[in-house]
């Protein structure tokens, strides 16, 4: 038989095939169930930070401001208080997920800030996860900016830990 194995993310797994994030995520029998069709890893949907700190306005303040000016800009954004799981489901969903099969479970998280995704990172690791999926935007909101200012932006990284 020919040896399909491979590393992801530091990861053995048993082949390549690795399920994306996506609605199949969301319930541990489907985990279970491409676990059983042969995926080796399952990533699970993205958690937004922005989920994790629903006080902040800041950044909803910008966004929303004057979106509603045009009908098309009314969706180019999320409403993110009914999305998915949020913070504690979404650890939850993890270790249960882990319990239940013996593929790698991958986090996914996607951050804004310079780095006030990490403290939840840490929690993602602590329940379990395998690795962890980081997907780091940029969205620019002063008006004042120009697409050449934009472009030139360049987010401090976060400081590695010896």
């Amino acid at each position: 038989m020919i040896d399909l194995s491979t590393r992801y993310l530091g990861l053995p797994l048993a082949n390549p095939l690795v399920a994306s994030a996506s609605p199949l995520c969301e319930s541990i029998d489907n985990i279970r169930a491409m676990e059983d069709a042969g995926a080796a890893a399952v990533v699970l949907h993205s958690l937004f930070e922005e989920q994790l700190d629903v006080e902040s306005t800041h950044l909803d303040r910008y966004l929303a401001q004057g979106a509603e000016s045009y009908a098309e800009a009314l969706d180019y954004f999320p409403d993110l208080t009914g999305y998915n799981l949020g913070p504690d489901g979404y650890l939850e969903h993890l270790r249960r997920a882990k319990e239940a099969v013996g593929i790698p479970i991958i986090g996914s998280l996607n951050g804004v800030s310079a780095g006030g995704w990490i403290e939840f990172a840490k929690k993602i690791e602590q329940a379990g996860a395998d690795a962890l999926e980081l997907n780091v935007y940029y969205i620019p909101t002063d008006p004042h900016l120009t697409g050449g200012q934009v472009e030139q932006i360049r987010r401090p990284r976060a400081k590695r830990e010896a």
